[in-house]
């Protein structure tokens, strides 16, 4: 047997993103809510399966997914030609897509809920900034969409991308970019309207950081009976409250972190909490108000605490340091008057984040030092006291959470934090490469799909796994590990498809599977005779 022409591509981990993409029947609902006309190439859907496809397993700029297409198993997978793939029809694309973002976004989520039966009742809520280089003309900035804009404090430009996940493996349900001088408080009343409305997530807590509650927030939070779960930015009369707790009311909290599981006992974090109680009263609409409870949980952290301390002992270290050096500089020129050495050390206590534990005096009286600059005990001792502390506050009932649970649930904030590094690292959402302001809404909605399989594929490899089982080989050198979305679209990645020609006829065959590939394929719930059917 002679073979006349041979073409190797990339086979990799399509077969399961298309499994996935099925199941999630996102080709449909796309094409349902963005049609083309009869006459296009391909649909909507078709091109968003195709640039999904392209995030997870090599992510490039537009203008350069027809080489990519061209260099995998794209048209043996999916059926598409890489011709098809070029760059004016993928911008047609994202055009579309961005005006439908909150349907789609909805659709996809309620159909995940069905398909991988995705638990909702504890989401958790938090937005990153996304940066941005290059001119965005004016002229092509569309008023309805997320606009590129100086983030505040920042010589950079940005976006705002918002993620709610599930509790129950950080899958996302829902997304949403904004301009890029949007506040994180700014956005939690849309977002809890949107999860309602679009995603149909209707009993649910929300859970996020500190930005989450202002007073605002709080209040519509309570009205549309919304729970949540939160820290309290600190402020004097927290610190007051704190102060009141007797030290006996400081009960153990059960936590122990998942980094600190194999440490001794007495080299763990401890963790200290005491619970209180307050009453708020929200007008009901109909000229009444209603009374809702709300528990509030001081936590004492050690390992906080002792940080606090040793960053306090450096900074008043290298403060006191600083100081002597201006006191031995009085009525020289650099420090003629003791004012001008007073607005100096000042200053030195205000970067040093010590300003209140010193005090500083500029007066000669019974031949003391015209210039003085002494520790307060009682203010250094207060400081400590408050070290390490920070208030959770909840809507969540005794009966539903105690206070090591509360603590634990909120602990687990990681993990939307981790779905924000895969957007910016193995998906890469930068460099955009889009100056349309509605192209970048379309991009990164295809992102947060991309997520939303990268996210599912994780979860379901988890599951099928026993609490902290591991998968051996999973990393290079031999190397067991739990399973992530990253390892394993890598473990897959070098599954090679062979086209060849002999006698005329051309001829597919799927290299051999690895253990490693068979093993994951079967945590994930995708036959072998998927990839096996791409044999001819």
């Amino acid at each position: 047997m002679t073979v006349q022409h041979l073409l190797i591509k990339r086979l990799g981990a399509l077969p399961v993103i298309r499994e996935y993409l099925e199941r999630l029947q996102l080709k449909e609902r796309v094409d349902a809510l963005a049609p083309v006309r009869q006459v296009a190439q391909l649909t909507n859907g078709e091109v968003v399966e195709a640039l999904v496809a392209n995030r997870l397993t090599a992510p490039r700029p537009l203008y350069d997914i027809v080489a990519w297409a061209d260099g995998w198993a794209v048209e043996e997978t999916f059926g598409i030609r890489p011709t098809h793939l070029n760059d004016d029809r993928l911008g047609r694309c994202l055009d579309d897509i961005a005006a439908v973002h909150d349907a789609l976004r909805g659709e996809l989520t309620v159909q995940a809920m069905t398909a991988f039966g995705l638990e909702t009742k504890a989401l958790r809520w938090d937005l990153t900034s996304v940066l941005v280089v290059g001119a965005y003309p004016e002229e092509e900035q569309v008023a309805d969409f997320a606009h590129v804009r100086y983030g505040y404090g920042s010589e950079q430009k940005q976006i705002r991308y918002l993620q709610v996940t599930t509790d129950d493996g950080a899958v996302p349900v829902w997304d949403e970019p904004y301009d890029g001088n949007t506040p994180d408080v700014a956005t939690v009343i849309e977002t809890m309207h949107a999860l309602r409305e679009h995603a149909r997530c209707q009993d649910f807590v929300l859970l996020g950081d500190s930005k989450l509650l202002s007073e605002t927030n709080r209040r519509a939070l309570l009205t549309a009976e919304v729970g949540y779960l939160a820290p309290l930015a600190r402020t004097p009369e927290l610190d007051t409250a704190f102060l009141a707790i007797p030290p006996e009311e400081l009960a153990p909290l059960a936590y122990v972190s998942e980094r600190e599981r194999h440490l001794a006992a007495e080299e763990q974090t401890r963790y200290l909490g005491a619970q209180r109680t307050l009453e708020l009263s929200i007008p009901d609409g109909s000229g009444g108000e209603q009374v809702h409870r709300l528990r509030r949980l001081f936590v004492v952290s050690s390992e906080e605490r002792a940080a606090c301390r040793r960053n306090r002992a450096r900074q008043r270290e290298r403060a006191e340091a600083e100081i002597l050096g201006v006191l031995g500089r009085l009525g020289s020129r650099w420090y003629p008057t003791p004012e001008r050495a007073a607005a100096k050390i000042e200053a030195i206590l205000e970067r040093r984040h010590l300003r209140g534990l010193y005090t500083v005096r500029c007066a000669e009286q019974d031949g003391q030092p015209p210039l003085t600059c002494a520790l307060i005990p009682a203010a250094l001792a207060r400081a400590e006291a408050l070290d390490g502390y920070y208030v959770l506050e909840t809507t969540r009932p005794p009966a539903e959470a105690d206070a090591t649970a509360l603590l634990t649930e909120w602990k687990g904030q990681w993990q939307i934090e981790q779905r924000h590094r895969a957007a910016k690292g193995p998906l890469r959402i930068r460099p955009l490469f889009v100056t349309s302001n509605r192209r970048i809404v379309g991009l990164v909605t295809i992102l947060g799909l991309a997520l939303l399989v990268f996210s599912l594929i994780e979860r379901e490899a988890r599951r099928a796994l026993a609490p902290g089982q591991k998968v051996p080989n999973l990393l290079a050198g031999h190397v067991a590990a739990r399973p992530t979305g990253d390892n394993l679209f890598k473990a897959l990645r070098d599954i090679a498809l062979v086209t060849f020609e002999t006698g005329g006829l051309h001829h597919h065959l799927v290299e051999d599977l690895r253990p490693l590939q068979r093993t994951l394929l079967q945590l994930l719930s995708v036959p072998e005779a998927t990839y096996a059917h791409f044999n001819s």
